[in-house]
């Protein structure tokens, strides 16, 4: 079930994105048509962006704060056990799905892959709340169940984005979730098969290929490489892969460093939803799309001549023949004006030269917007950003190969210069290495380009973590959400659990009056221990439970052990700290009772523990 609405509400997302952008160019070919200058053409660019993105902030500012941005962090936050109920919401749903629309159509440096993801995860989270009520007698198992779920959502939707099964579920492994299993595994697997097949059937519809036409490989796709001995790569030009990851992880960290102000100026200043988040969105939407058209209507001889005609509609130029090096300059300046996943094809498959100036302008301004638009008021994801500022770069080394004479000595021709720059960017952002590979692979079906693409996601990650983290756990960390990261880059002292643990615990009896069970509920804390009357540990009940059983019962002494989880896990005093956090991080749990050699409980250990615990052996 998760699997089929992740690939429909995929279906939807891409036939609005192109209907709305078909309908802005539209626009424009009807301006053209009547002999419109450069000023009519931006008036209207700047209204239609604007109110795109308009649309995609109001859902973001006055529906739910939490559909900005990507969702990756929150999401991944979620499956590390963090209690963040509005993130899996089904108005977050709508508000993310439906945002993500204007939000690209809008033009804005963004992509929808990572609110596809999000979206996914919510789908799997309401899906399990549906067996949950249907089934309410496992109700002690629900937190394990729907972080098992949400993470088979966002492998499904990173299969919907990419047309990529295997990848979505080497991605919920390697950013999603803090514990796998094989059942897990294959819980993703077919999930996210589902999800691409439902999509393959949607998008033939669309296509006029005809419903059940199963051969598109999803909605966003980087064009097949043939493989050949024309596209072969030569064992020399592996330093240059590797340089691509050193430099691609050079411009994540530079990305990531200069995100870092810009978020703490919008947490300060601008505010998580309400007037200024809007008016903000649609300000530099509306200053991204004069930037956009600025290059190319200052070169008076590169005139707007049609709007193509291919599904995803980007305006035509064409330039004075007589000028030198006019099919360069048409190239790049076209890519000011095309949609930025349209962008990505033309530097991977298109075989004229780009004018190195031009294409290196595009490449800085991209990166400057993408930096700027990357937390901004409108869900939006960064994947396809981070590609198109690896692929020019990449581009421009492979132009640089070719002019050399690279070409006539049977070297790689510049397009695949530009896949392994693309991997390197996202690499260095995001710091995936593995299933960022796969994805790639799988979106391009061009498996003999794996090797080159794995080394410079490899490289990437070693040189951007020299300076700093991926840019999920940056926003993690700014917003101060308990993140417990994997235990190989956290310290740890030597310590044993009773030296960090809460010693003082607010415990319940299997059966408690309504006034204790109120005086209780005036604490802070979010789960019970139950224990008897000897005080040995029988299990854990959440606040939620004692809230439901408190409001529904009689006024007489309440059984809680039905709705209490019997089986809930504790460790030992005398374990170290180490196997505690191991524990509970890939388990994804919130509390953790510790017990003494006779089961007896004497203390309790939450995130605050550890992280207080990492900190202090960080600063010793």
């Amino acid at each position: 079930m998760v699997g089929v609405a992740t690939g429909c509400v995929a279906s939807g997302i891409d036939y609005g994105i192109v209907r709305l952008t078909e309908l802005r160019f539209d626009l424009m070919r009807v301006l053209i048509g009547g002999g419109a200058n450069w000023a009519v053409l931006l008036l209207l660019q700047v209204a239609l962006c604007g109110s795109f993105a308009a649309v995609a902030a109001v859902l973001v500012c006055f529906v739910s704060p939490l559909a900005a941005g990507s969702g990756i962090p929150e999401v991944k936050c979620r499956l590390n056990g963090l209690d963040l109920p509005f993130v899996v919401k089904s108005r977050t749903l709508l508000a993310k799905a439906c945002g993500v629309l204007f939000s690209v159509s809008a033009g804005l440096p963004c992509g929808k892959e990572g609110p596809m993801i999000h979206s996914g995860s919510i789908l799997g989270s309401l899906f399990a709340r549906v067996v949950f009520a249907r089934f309410p007698e496992s109700s002690h198992l629900r937190d394990l169940d729907e972080r098992d779920l949400i993470a088979a959502g966002g492998a499904a939707g990173v299969a919907a984005a990419f047309g990529a099964p295997v990848g979505g579920v080497l991605f919920a492994l390697e950013e999603g979730a803090s514990f796998w299993s094989p059942q897990v595994l294959l819980q993703a697997l077919l999930c996210s098969s589902l999800s691409a097949l439902t999509l393959n059937f949607f998008l033939g519809g669309f296509e006029s290929l005809g419903f059940g036409t199963l051969g598109a490989l999803g909605v966003l796709t980087f064009g097949s490489y043939f493989q050949s001995s024309g596209s072969s790569y030569r064992l020399w030009e592996l330093p240059l892969f590797v340089a691509l990851g050193v430099g691609g992880g050079l411009l994540g960290a530079t990305f990531n460093a200069l995100n870092i102000p810009l978020t703490l100026w919008r947490m300060r200043w601008v505010g998580p939803s309400g007037m200024k988040r809007f008016l903000e969105s649609i300000a530099v939407a509306a200053l991204i799309s004069v930037i956009f058209f600025a290059p190319p209507a200052i070169q008076f001889e590169c005139m707007v001549t049609d709007v193509k005609t291919d599904p995803h509609q980007s305006l035509s130029l064409t330039c004075d023949p007589s000028r030198e090096h006019s099919t360069e300059l048409q190239a790049s300046l076209g890519l000011f004006m095309t949609p930025s996943e349209d962008a990505i094809k033309v530097l991977f498959h298109d075989p004229v030269a780009f004018h190195p100036g031009l294409l290196l302008l595009f490449g800085l301004i991209y990166f400057a917007l993408a930096c700027w638009t990357y937390g901004l008021g409108v869900p939006s994801g960064l994947f396809v950003p981070s590609l198109l500022i690896g692929s020019v770069f990449g581009r421009l080394l492979g132009e640089a190969v070719r002019s050399l004479g690279g070409a006539s000595h049977g070297w790689s021709p510049p397009g695949m210069y530009a896949l392994v720059g693309a991997a390197a960017s996202l690499g260095g952002m995001a710091r995936i290495t593995v299933s960022l590979a796969v994805i790639l692979v799988e979106a391009t079906g061009n498996t003999q380009y794996s090797l080159p693409v794995l080394f410079a996601v490899m490289t990437s990650k070693a040189v951007g973590d020299r300076f700093n983290h991926g840019i999920y756990d940056i926003h993690i960390h700014l917003k101060k959400m308990p993140l417990l990261e994997d235990p190989t880059r956290v310290s740890l002292c030597d310590e044993v659990v009773s030296g960090i643990m809460t010693q003082d615990v607010q415990s319940l009896q299997p059966a408690e009056s309504h006034a204790r069970l109120s005086s209780i509920l005036q604490t802070s804390h979010n789960a019970f221990p139950l224990v008897n009357s000897k005080g040995s540990l029988l299990g854990l009940i959440s606040r939620n439970a004692l809230v439901q059983l408190s409001s529904s019962s009689n006024p007489e002494p309440i059984n809680l052990t039905p709705c209490s989880n019997l089986g809930a896990y504790s460790i030992r005093e005398s374990a170290t700290v180490r196997r505690a956090y191991d524990l509970f991080r890939s388990m994804g749990l919130r509390h953790l009772p510790v017990v003494t050699v006779d089961n007896t409980l004497c203390g309790i250990l939450t995130r605050k523990d550890f992280l207080e615990h990492c900190a202090s052996c960080t600063e010793c």
